[in-house]
């Protein structure tokens, strides 16, 4: 009697044994990748960058120097974006989408003894779509950080003008240009860091620390210098998920 019961022990033991070895050998169930795969959002952004310039006189045209564009200082913009973000596992996601980008400079002069101003701002905007893979890490609430890279079509350069003078007279102007002066398409590099957390809606938030780079000339081969853009900023965005 002993013996038949510890021969179905036994039968019981090797079975149980046989379905957890076929259960870990087996696909995991559709839930289960769904699981391990982060959800689709849509995103609605909007960044603030303190955009600075690099500027060199352009050696393989005229070579001339830059004069009182040396005093140039960084100028705070706005950029705004809508994009798609895609888990491409538990830890990685893809971020891609349509943004429009600002960059620029800005110049101020004042005269102690005639009370004479002078401010100038030049705004160079472009339509970008910023790819970028990302690490992240949690589930409703989730921190996130990767490298990426935005393509830029060139749309308009805007220069603002304020001055006044010793009479009293002031002027402001603002002129809005796109011609052969300046580089139709640019490239810019960008790493960003960040936050995002998902309510049980599915809407959410985000805020983001960005650094990006302009690696390509803003201006034509044949300007007197050579320009590009780079900058810190910080975004805030709504996402839903879909």
């Amino acid at each position: 009697m002993l013996q038949k019961v510890l021969g179905f022990l036994l039968l019981c033991l090797c079975t149980d044994v046989c379905f957890a070895q076929l259960e870990m050998n087996g696909k995991p169930s559709p839930k289960k990748r769904e699981q391990l795969k982060a959800p689709t959002q849509v995103c609605f952004e909007a960044l603030s960058f303190n955009s600075q310039r690099i500027l060199t006189p352009n050696p393989d045209f005229l070579n001339t120097p830059l004069g009182e564009r040396v005093h140039e200082m960084p100028l705070r913009l706005w950029s705004y974006g809508f994009g798609l973000q895609t888990g491409l596992g538990k830890w990685l996601r893809f971020d891609g989408g349509l943004q429009f980008v600002q960059n620029g400079e800005q110049y101020d002069y004042s005269d102690a003894q005639s009370d004479s101003t002078f401010h100038y701002e030049h705004r160079y905007r472009y339509i970008g779509m910023p790819l970028s893979l990302n690490v992240h890490w949690g589930n409703a609430f989730k921190i996130f950080a990767g490298p990426g890279i935005t393509p830029l079509i060139f749309t308009q350069y805007v220069q603002n003008t304020r001055w006044t003078n010793a009479l009293g007279a002031k002027d402001d102007n603002k002129i809005k240009v796109k011609n052969n002066e300046y580089a139709s398409s640019a490239l810019e590099v960008f790493g960003q860091i960040g936050a995002q957390w998902t309510g049980k809606s599915g809407w959410g938030g985000m805020v983001k620390a960005v650094y990006r780079k302009q690696v390509t000339n803003t201006y034509s081969k044949y300007n007197e210098a050579m320009h590009s853009a780079y900058g810190w900023g910080i975004g805030i965005g709504i996402t839903k998920k879909l």
